[in-house]
């Protein structure tokens, strides 16, 4: 299992070169924020992810892959925060 310092590295590298920005709260909730590399502009903030589950490769590559599907729905809609449960 990653610690909280390790995951959010990974996190941040993995949606390079959108600046991405992970925090992780003391009861295990993870938010990332990205933002345009250029403008520096707000493109996606995800609240209330879980680390629970991601203790491997696998499970963090799909949430990445989730994440990034979530921010291209978000710039095409013009929504910015997301909520996930879990």
């Amino acid at each position: 299992m990653l610690s909280h310092l390790e995951l959010r590295h990974v996190m941040e590298v993995a949606f390079r070169p959108t600046i991405c920005k992970c925090t992780i709260a003391s009861d295990g909730l993870m938010t990332i924020e990205l933002k345009n590399p250029e403008t520096h502009v707000r493109e996606l903030t995800m609240t209330g992810i879980s680390t629970a589950k991601l203790s491997g490769g696998r499970a963090i590559a799909a949430l990445v892959g989730e994440i990034k599907d979530e921010a291209r729905r978000a710039l095409t809609s013009g929504k910015e925060e997301v909520k996930r449960q879990g």
